[in-house]
């Protein structure tokens, strides 16, 4: 983390409107929000409809301005490389808060003092910056016990993770899914891949069906709106999933074993409650299982009974800290 810049972290901001576009599209009605305390806004990643990264995030972000009584407007559809001018502009118009769904983000906050700076995804710094608060997922945690469920329902030992952008949350990721699936089958045969992008479906799609040909039966999408791909490729080719960030198994009933759900909830109230109370800045919120942060769906499908009980009891032990990740 350099003393004037995010550092680049977890989950992507990918195409960001100009600003005729973001007075156009992003404007909220006031008069749905009571008591209005000013206004705070929202980058996120994709369409706040599709996918499952943005949609969980934006009802969380609406909630929070609701109960608070905050103005809100958002940015949807966005890219990293246009980010920084956009936060520029956000907080120049008096943006009391700006939330940052994603961590590849940089952004020059010790130009704006005066308005608070939010991440919710990975952060493993705030640079002693007090107008910058992150609430980071424990990825180490997550990846783990996602590589033992897909470790423990592979008949072939061979399983894959699929993402989009190297940006440092999905690379831990990756190590710690691997991490998490050796340390259940040594012998586990594992593929990971980044495809580069996080919105090409048909790109996913083919990656995953390679995995799925070179004999990869488990896979794990990574790739947030083109996680699409990647679950209609195991569906149709008799693969298994886990569903990722929301439960999804309605969508992919055939394929998902389980879905990691994160508790945006929890976190984005956090940030309207901390904010409300002139309490924000400086420190970094870790999210995980211990504190209700994220969980696994339950109950498990396509698998022995045995999985689900096994990888419930390991996520027991690591709430405790019986287990280590590392």
């Amino acid at each position: 983390m350099r003393m004037t810049l995010f550092s680049q972290q977890r989950r992507r901001l990918l195409g960001l409107v100009t600003a005729g576009i973001l007075a156009a599209t992003v404007a909220m009605p006031v008069l749905a929000y009571a008591q209005d305390k000013g206004e705070v806004a929202a980058l996120f990643t994709g369409a706040v409809t599709q996918g499952n990264w943005d949609p969980p995030g934006y009802a969380a972000f609406d909630k929070m301005a609701k109960k608070y009584g905050f103005k809100p407007s958002y940015v949807e559809n966005a890219t990293y490389e246009k980010a920084p001018a956009l936060l520029r502009q956000l907080a120049a118009r008096g943006v009391k808060m700006i939330i940052c769904h994603s961590s590849g983000y940089s952004a020059a906050i010790q130009e704006f003092p005066d308005t608070q700076f939010v991440l919710y995804s990975y952060a493993a710094s705030t640079g002693d910056l007090k107008n910058y608060t992150a609430w980071s997922v424990n990825w180490d945690e997550y990846g783990y016990v996602q590589g033992a469920v897909a470790a423990a329902a592979s008949k072939n030992k061979h399983i894959a993770i699929i993402s989009g952008e190297e940006i440092p949350s999905a690379k831990r990721t990756h190590e710690y899914t691997m991490r998490g699936a050796k340390a259940l089958v040594p012998d586990i045969q594992f593929d990971a891949v980044f495809t580069g992008s996080f919105t090409d479906v048909a790109k996913a799609k083919e990656v995953a069906i390679g995995v799925i040909l070179r004999g990869a039966d488990v896979l794990l999408p990574s790739s947030d709106l083109a996680d699409a791909g990647i679950q209609q490729a195991a569906d149709e080719e008799g693969a298994h999933t886990i569903g990722a960030y929301m439960d999804q198994s309605a969508s992919y009933p055939n394929a998902i074993i389980t879905s990691t759900v994160l508790n945006f909830d929890k976190a984005y109230d956090e940030m309207g409650k901390l904010m409300t109370e002139g309490k924000l800045g400086g420190q970094i919120y870790q999210e995980t299982l211990a504190n209700n942060g994220w969980t696994l769906t339950k109950p498990f499908k396509h698998v022995d009974p045995n999985v689900e009980a096994d990888v419930f009891t390991l996520m027991d032990k690591l709430a405790k800290g019986d287990v280590k990740p590392d």
